[in-house]
């Protein structure tokens, strides 16, 4: 049976989004502590693929996902999904919202639902962090009474909490990007994009003439960043996703004039758009 990699506990966001990846798959879905070691488990060819979070609509770049995937490990990107954040508040069951007296989540958590829980639970209610809101399900399932959590409710079906209210993160919309990430480079789709890696020389214009390759063959960038190349101060590498995928002949020919042209360039991968449904 193939095996895939999540960030755990159960009932993290990330587990959500492996269950999702796997879809009606037999895949074996194994946990790991922390980001590093969940792809580390993929380059030492202990799972076939894993999922990470890569950005996130209101934090942004999972830096430690990008930096690992271009210095450290040796793993392509061969897929992409978009999940929305959703937060809830949980109980055990038989448990109404006037008995809760503490809050356990993640501090992000936390802070993204601070209006509801100052507007609708009062300024006595007591918050305490946990290292996930995964974690936090868990330990109100067995905890105490007067205890609650912030979660999704994919981590109240794990942990069999009732779900008290739903959708309280905000009034802003909130999703995560997962990659997953593999070995093994993904056949064309026709409907791809690619992630790709670059430095270029210091020296005026020299961003600007390196962008202009894909301005002049019609190619769109979805996303570009730049990350320090742990070199020297000053030193950049420019991270970029584009659509099409590398066995794009158009994408090919633009890529070759990159790599030409650049100091460093590696592909990180080229593999299928998610799309809404």
């Amino acid at each position: 049976m193939k095996r895939i990699g999540y960030l755990g506990p159960l009932g993290t966001f990330t587990h959500e989004a492996a269950v999702k990846h796997a879809g009606e798959e037999c895949w074996e879905l194994v946990d790991y502590p922390d980001i590093p070691e969940l792809i580390h488990g993929v380059d030492r060819g202990e799972i076939e693929q894993a999922v990470v979070p890569m950005e996130n609509s209101l934090e942004g770049t999972v830096n430690i996902t990008v930096d690992m995937i271009i210095h450290e490990a040796d793993v392509r990107i061969c897929g992409e999904l978009i999940l929305p954040v959703a937060h809830c508040l949980l109980a055990r069951h038989g448990v109404d919202i006037s008995d809760l007296k503490v809050i356990l989540s993640h501090p992000q958590a936390l802070a993204q639902c601070r209006m509801f829980l100052r507007s609708t639970l009062g300024g006595g209610i007591k918050t305490l962090p946990a290292t996930s809101t995964a974690a936090a399900a868990r330990d109100v399932a067995a905890g105490l009474k007067e205890w609650g959590a912030i979660a999704s409710k994919h981590a109240a079906g794990v942990y069999g909490l009732n779900i008290i209210r739903e959708n309280i993160q905000g009034n802003y919309q909130n999703s995560t990007r997962f990659v997953v990430l593999s070995k093994e480079q993904r056949e064309p789709t026709g409907c791809d994009k690619t992630s790709i890696v670059f430095s270029v020389d210091d020296k005026p214009g020299s961003l600007y003439h390196a962008l202009k390759i894909f301005a002049d063959s019609r190619i769109n960038l979805t996303k570009i960043e730049s990350r320090p190349m742990r070199t020297n101060l000053g030193e950049y590498l420019f991270v970029v996703d584009l659509e099409g995928h590398i066995r794009d002949g158009i994408v090919e020919r633009a890529l070759n004039r990159l790599a030409e042209q650049s100091k460093y360039f590696s592909v990180l991968g080229s593999y299928p758009r998610f799309m809404h449904r």
